[in-house]
């Protein structure tokens, strides 16, 4: 069966193999794709573990984090760029990966590439956020998605390469590579079990898998 490495993004290290209940639904929609997911902390990433998994696909979490030019502004929750070292040695050294990003990973494609983030005037959390979706393969049959939405940052500009694929009303919420299998989403795809979500981030999620 074909590999998909699940990087966690979340501030503190589970064991390599160890998945958080936030992120429980992520290895049944993988094998329901036809791949195994394997979860690693992204402190643990580098192009050494990406080289030795041999993975088909990497998908890049959300996390309680907040991506910072300068990350002592926020001593609690900020992270710099330089945490992510082995991760963005990885993705250089294996540009052909499909990479997907949620939320704080689809930040962290754009911010390493160039973009710009900003934080938002307050936070979003909605089960069934509307999103204006362009016509693009992991929008395939979900015209106009509903998903949950749990951040309060935001890309503020797209990374070199990416171009917006979709819009709702607090901005970017999805961006395509137009050069490389990488695409960021804002909303969280894995989290269509929370009460009051639509199966839309499921579909999504499958379509992402099928276009690998």
């Amino acid at each position: 069966m074909r590999t998909l490495l699940f990087v966690d993004c979340w501030p503190d290290i589970h064991p390599p193999g160890v998945w958080r209940d936030r992120f429980a639904a992520v290895g049944p929609m993988a094998s329901a794709g036809g791949f195994r997911a394997e979860v690693h902390h992204f402190s643990l990433v580098d192009v050494s573990l990406v080289a030795g998994a041999a993975p088909e696909a990497v998908v890049i979490s959300g996390s309680r984090s907040n991506l910072m030019p300068d990350p002592a502004r926020d001593p609690v929750d900020g992270v710099g760029l330089d945490a992510f070292a082995g991760l963005t040695g990885a993705l250089a050294a294996f540009p052909r990966l499909p990479v997907l990003g949620i939320c704080f990973g689809h930040q962290y494609l754009n911010f390493a590439s160039g973009g710009a983030l900003e934080i938002m005037p307050g936070e979003r959390a909605d089960p069934a956020w509307p999103i204006a979706a362009e016509a693009d393969p992991i929008f395939a049959g979900v015209a106009a998605p509903r998903c949950v939405e749990s951040h309060c940052w935001r890309v503020a500009a797209p990374g070199a390469g990416y171009r917006v694929i979709a819009r709702s009303a607090d901005g970017i919420e999805g961006v395509r590579h137009a050069a490389l299998p990488r695409v960021g989403v804002q909303f969280h795809p894995e989290y269509f079990t929370r009460p009051g979500a639509t199966d839309d981030g499921r579909a999504i999620f499958a379509n992402w898998l099928r276009g690998i």
